[in-house]
Parts: structure tokens; sequence; C-alpha cells
């Protein structure tokens, strides 16, 4: 009975329904929608951020090349303003103490000192102090061209006999001194005059102060910034605010401090609270940090010059974000447009899903190539009749365009070697035996200073092109630019073999025909030639990832890419500066080398910040 009943309850319970085939997959729509949005979100914002912080880097090293470019003319000014005083000072000692004229035949000197003063037209005034303290001076009056000669005694004024005293024992820039008869500060350079072993005196050759703000001060508050000259650390001695004098001024303070300066952002140059380091690189001998002032920030960029009296000058220029709205309003549309860019790319997502097989197939195909970092053989997608498919095709071939862009700024030998290695683990750093080669243009300086930025740029950019076109084609990894210089390295885990000195060495002679050919071409357009030296040193170093957590360098590191480096700079001293290619290599490099290179010996050279000597070839 109790088998009935059982048997009874299985026929009373009910069928299971056939369930449709589809039941318990996912339809293809939500499959592509879903995997073609995953690639192209991530591939958008690694694109997008790399866009976006490679902007603000261009965008903020445009403002620092434009201030450093500034410090440097102001530097280059202070020479021009400054230097024909000493000049003229020392020319003149140097006649009177030849007795080759009669300082007390009053007609005869004054006209040497009117002719000295005609051909220097930074000198305001130019005298011959005996050591009585009495003086002849010829300067130049209130009418254009003017000259007047005169006589003063000073012999009661306590400045000039202090000044004097120091001027007997050499030449001296005599500290800023003040005028009231013209309201004027004025810097002096004093040279002894000797003779027969006995001082008679001393040529003082007067420049004015002002004439320096003036010069400054001519773009005003450009895109340059805030530019100023300091006198030390304590005194302003060239500012926009003192192109028409400044207010209480006196003999006992013919600077105004800067502590008290009417300029308040200037004025708090030197506190501590609120200072910063600027996340930038910037030329030997530029100094900078940033300030939080006035709900704002201020970067400020000096170089310390010396040479023009106890105190050193500092030459500098301050800015604010404010002060470039353009270029922050170009970077910030950016950014929007990247959103915008970013937004889109999720829609055409969802409508790559709308429809069927062959397209997928083409693109799973093009994007495994992507992965591979393959981006140049990839191939754009054709269009379609189908308004879906063809708005796939359009934002892949858009993605596929971006990331040939972002090809441009990776080393792809470092990249393909970092992707095999897979684990982060597997790339650490560790010493390897490697060639580095630095390149730098001979006189960049004199070459550029009357360039526009985008001039210095169309340079530099096809100066680059040639040098690394010409590393890459011996197999060579281009680490970084610094400024007109490049740093490269054959060896180490992306390029492992043993003739790195060999593709270094001929990357450095066809860099040099390279040059060679460009300086033909300049020549026939009458521009200038451009030299370049090239240093070569082959050595162990540290190769691998550098840097904090969360942000890292492939590179290289050690004594020997600081050899290479001293090399190059080497190359001003062996090579002469009309010299249109140097280069120089180690002996560790010449050693590596074959037949087909002759390298010359230039001897052994002690490079700075190493105790030893190293031996150092000429490569022609």
């Amino acid at each position: 009975m109790q088998t009935k009943v059982l048997h009874e309850k299985r026929e009373s319970a009910p069928a299971f329904k056939k369930r449709p085939s589809w039941y318990g997959r996912v339809p293809i729509t939500i499959t592509l929608a879903a995997a073609i949005g995953t690639l192209v979100f991530t591939t958008a914002v690694v694109v997008f951020g790399v866009g976006v912080g490679l902007a603000r880097k261009n965008t903020f090293d445009l403002l620092s090349a434009n201030s450093q470019q500034a410090i440097e003319a102001d530097v280059n000014l202070i020479e021009k303003h400054l230097r024909p005083a000493e000049f003229m000072a020392e020319f003149m000692a140097e006649r009177i103490a030849r007795d080759d004229i009669d300082q007390t035949n009053r007609d005869d000197f004054g006209h040497m000192l009117v002719g000295a003063l005609s051909g220097a037209p930074q000198v305001e005034a130019v005298m011959f102090i005996d050591a009585d303290l009495q003086s002849f001076v010829a300067g130049r009056g209130p009418s254009e061209g003017e000259m007047i000669l005169n006589e003063v005694d000073y012999s009661l004024d306590p400045i000039i006999r202090e000044s004097i005293l120091k001027v007997q024992e050499g030449p001296v820039w005599v500290p800023p001194i003040w005028r009231d008869d013209v309201q004027r500060a004025y810097l002096s350079r004093a040279h002894p005059v000797i003779r027969a072993g006995h001082y008679i005196g001393a040529v003082v050759a007067v420049v004015s102060v002002q004439n320096l703000s003036d010069f400054i001060s001519e773009g005003g508050a450009d895109s340059n910034g805030h530019r100023f000259i300091l006198y030390g650390r304590e005194h302003v001695l060239a500012h926009w605010l003192m192109m028409d004098g400044y207010p209480d001024l006196s003999n006992e303070n013919p600077l105004p401090r800067i502590d008290k300066f009417g300029d308040p952002v200037l004025a708090s140059i030197w506190q501590e609270r609120g200072r910063h380091e600027l996340p930038f690189k910037f030329r030997e001998g530029v100094d900078s940090h940033l300030l939080e002032l006035f709900d704002d920030e201020y970067a400020f960029l000096y170089k310390t010059h010396h040479g023009f009296g106890e105190q050193p000058l500092i030459v500098g220029t301050y800015f604010q974000a404010s002060d470039f709205p353009e270029e922050l309003e170009r970077f910030f549309a950016a950014l929007i447009a990247g959103l915008i860019a970013l937004f889109l790319s999720l829609v055409s997502a969802v409508l790559l899903g709308r429809r069927i097989a062959r397209p997928i197939v083409q693109f799973s195909t093009a994007a495994a190539r992507i992965q591979d970092l393959d981006v140049s053989k990839v191939e754009e997608l054709p269009g379609s009749v189908f308004r879906e498919l063809n708005d796939q095709s359009i934002a892949f071939n858009s993605m596929l365009r971006a990331l040939r862009w972002f090809e441009q700024y990776v080393p792809r030998k470092i990249v393909e070697h970092l992707i095999r290695h897979g684990e982060i683990q597997d790339t650490n750093s560790d010493a390897q035996e490697i060639t580095v080669l630095f390149t730098d243009v001979a006189g960049f300086s004199t070459i550029s200073e009357d360039m526009s930025a985008p001039e210095v740029a169309a340079f530099v950019n096809h100066h680059f092109s040639m040098v690394v076109g010409c590393i890459e084609a011996e197999g060579g990894t281009v680490d970084k630019f610094m400024g007109d210089a490049v740093m490269a390295f054959w060896g180490g885990r992306s390029d492992a073999n043993d003739s790195s000195a060999q593709k270094a060495c001929r990357a450095a002679r066809a860099i040099s025909n390279a040059i060679r050919e460009d300086n033909k071409r300049r020549h026939s357009l009458g521009l200038p030639m451009v030299g370049i030296r090239i240093g070569i040193h082959t050595g162990m170093a540290t190769v691998g990832n550098i840097g904090a957590p969360g942000r890292l360098n492939y590179t290289v590191i050690g004594d020997t890419v600081n050899v290479g480096q001293r090399l190059e700079q080497l190359g001003k001293e062996i090579y002469s500066q009309s010299n249109e290619i140097s280069i120089l290599i180690s002996g560790p490099t010449a050693r590596h080398l074959d037949s087909s290179f002759t390298p010359v010996a230039a001897g052994n050279f002690k490079l700075k910040g190493r105790v030893g000597e190293i031996e150092v070839f000429k490569l022609e």
C-alpha cells in the first residue's frame, strides 16, 4: 500500500516545462556593450589621463621656459650695461699709469675723458681722482650729446674716502651711491693707477642704476612675469616701480630695502611661511620656490650673478596663475573636451553592441594587436551601411589615432620589456654593464637668444629628430631630454647585448654626419652653424625602475651616467669653440671597439666630482 501511495504522488507531480534555447545565456548586445564599453572606457581614460597630464606639464614648462629666457636676457643686459665701465676704467688707468697722457694738462686730459665717455653710452660719467681726492670729471649734460667737464674736491666726502681706500688694493665695484643733486643711485667701477710702484689715483666709471629698471620694464608685467634685480638679498636694484625714481632714498639708503619695498609680493620673497619647492626642472644655476601669498600662489625663479660688487646680483622673475589666463583657459578647455570625448566614447560603446558577428571578429583582432602594442600594424576598421556598425568603426579609429599619438611619448623597447616581464618585481633595479651617450648643443644660449619661443621649439624639435633618429637606428634607448641635451643608453634588460659601445659610437658618427649636412642647409639659408658635443662611457650602472611608489621611471643611474655627462662637458676644454663636432669617449668604451674605429688618445683627465683620472679618447 505504501508503494501505491508513492506511485500516486509521483504521478501527481507537475511536469517541467521545456526551457528556451537562449535560457541562461547573455544576449550578444549586452555582451558586446559590456566588453567594448570596458575597453573603450579603459583606453580613453589612459589616453585622456596622459593627454591632460602632458597638457598641464607643457603649459607650465612653457611658462617656466619663458621666465628662464627673461632671466637670461636680464643677465645679458647686466653684462652689457656694466662691463663697459670695467673696460673703460681699466683702459684709462693703464694709459695714465704708462704716462701716455699728462693728467695735469686739463685740455688734453679732458679730451681723453670725453672721448672715452662718447664710446660707452652706458656710462654716465668718468673721472680721475688723485691721491688727495681731487677729481677731474667728464659727465653727460642735460641735453642729448652734451658733455660737461668739472673739477670736484672729494677730500671731505667720507663715502668717497672709504671707497678709494679699497681701490688702492685693486679694482673694485663701489657699492651703490646716492646723488642728491640728480636724485639717482649709481654703481661705480674704480681702477687704481699705479705708476712706478706708487698709487697716484684712481679712474672711476659711473653707471646709472635707474637705466636697469627702464630696460627690464620695457614689456611691463608680461608672459615673462614680474622681473626684478636685487643687490644682495636685502636691497632692490631694478624693478618697474623704480623707473621714475623711488621715494625716501638717501646717502645712507641709496637703494630701497626689500622688506619695505612697494611690491608686497617681491617684499615677501625670502619668507619661510607658505614656502614650497617647485616640481619643475630648470637650467643649471636657476633657483626657484613657490610662495602662498594673498590667497594665491606665486612662483619665483632667480639666478645669482657675481662679479659686480661685494654683494651678488640676484636676477629673477615671479608670476602667479592669474598672470596667464590664456594658457590656463586652453588647459581647462582641453580638460572639458576630454570629459566630453570620454562620455561620447561610452555612448558609442553601447551602440557598438547592437549588431552581429563579423565586425566583432575584426574588432577583436585589432584589439589584440593593440594589447601587444603593435599599434602601427593595426588597420582602421572599414565603414558600414549600418549606422551602428559605422559608429563603431569611427569610435575605434579615433581611439587608434589617439593611441598612435600616445606611442610617440613612451619608448617602445622599454614598454615591451616591462610587459614581457609582467610583474613589477621582475623589473627591480640591478647592476648591469651599459654604454651611455650624452649630446648637447654648443652655444645654445647664443643661438637661441634672438629667437622667439616657437622658433626655439622648432629648432630643438628639428635637432632632436636628427639625434634620436641616429640613436634609434643603432638600437639605443632615449632616456630623457634635458633642455637641448639628450641622454641615451645601450645595454640593460631592454637591449641586452655585448656590442653596446660599438652601437653608441656608430650612433655618434651618424649624429655628427647629420649635423654637418644640416649645417650646409643652415649656411645656405644664412643661419648660424650648430655645433654639438658628445660624451660616451661604458661601465656598470643601476638599471631598472627608479622612483617612488606609484610613480616609477625605467632608467639608468650611477657613476657611469655621471662620467658620460662629464665627458660631454669636457669637450668644451679639449676642442676649440669653433669646432663643429666634438666626440669624447672613455678608455673602457675605446677598449670595446673593433678595428673600424680609430680613437685618438686625448690624455688622462680628472672629471668633476670624481677622485681619480680617466683615460679619454677623441672619436673622429
